[in-house]
């Protein structure tokens, strides 16, 4: 892992809120690439007594910063489109996969799939990046 990158990680770990309140682990960041995983709880259940949206999609975003901020650069969301494909339940393993799948001077686009833990498809999301100028802050 890039020096910036493990800055970055270390960064959100320990100042991105919903990482806290959601309960995610960070398991990995590379340049253009995350992985955060995330226990279902009761705590995230919506009034159908499944995960609710919001939670997931949560958790495809970490990702995705992650992923889209491992160069260096402050990268900020233009635009999220998720599709919810299976419900997660209570006890449910999510891992979240974020894929860079193009870079250009100031923008850039990324994949991420959620997956329970018996690999099935929960959620997936694409979602553009738009890169400043100035680096990561606090970086």
């Amino acid at each position: 892992m890039h020096d910036i990158t493990k800055k970055i990680k270390e960064k959100i770990e320990k100042d991105d809120k919903l990482v806290h309140i959601f309960g995610m682990k960070i398991q990995g960041v590379e340049k253009g690439y995350a992985l955060v995983t995330m226990d279902v709880t009761e705590t995230h259940l919506n009034a159908a007594m499944v995960c609710h949206g919001a939670a997931i999609l949560a958790l495809a975003d970490v990702a995705f910063a992650l992923a889209s901020n491992s160069h260096g650069a402050l990268a900020l969301a233009l635009e999220i489109s998720i599709n919810y494909l299976r419900p997660a339940k209570v006890g449910d393993k999510l891992k979240a996969i974020c894929v860079e799948e193009n870079v250009g001077k100031k923008t850039g686009l990324y994949i991420t799939k959620v997956l329970n833990q018996d690999e099935k498809l929960v959620a997936m999301m694409k979602s553009t990046a738009y890169r400043f100028d100035e680096g990561y802050p606090g970086v």
